[in-house]
């Protein structure tokens, strides 16, 4: 499937519960609440190169930070999300997204401090 995506350009949107294939195959990866009320949480884009192998996506230094992101939603934010969502403006058409590993500043100013997600 990632080989036909790179070589046509195509856009496939995939469900799945591995998050390891997620990470292999995707670019941008929703996270979703859980049970049949379920909610957009929030969207990893993936910092991962497109360009990438099964066999040694395990070796790119942010791969663990995108990994562990993943998992702590799943098993800890995901059951907060509701209660920390109440009281807000939640609007499903603008779901935060998020780069795990990657450090931003803060603030254009070159003296701002760098946040990583």
């Amino acid at each position: 499937m990632r080989r036909i995506c790179l070589e046509t350009g195509q856009t496939v949107f995939m469900i799945t519960h591995d998050v390891d294939e997620a990470i292999y195959l995707a670019d941008r990866i929703v996270l979703m609440t859980n049970g049949p009320g379920a909610k957009l949480a929030e969207i990893v884009d993936n910092p991962l190169p497109k360009e990438r192998s099964r066999a040694d996506i395990h070796r790119h230094p942010l791969y663990y930070a995108v990994r562990n992101h993943i998992i702590d939603f799943l098993i800890a934010r995901s059951k907060s999300f509701a209660g920390e969502m109440r009281g807000r403006a939640y609007d499903p058409r603008h779901v935060p997204v998020v780069r795990p590993g990657i450090i931003e500043n803060s603030s254009s100013m070159p003296d701002a401090p760098a946040r990583v997600a």
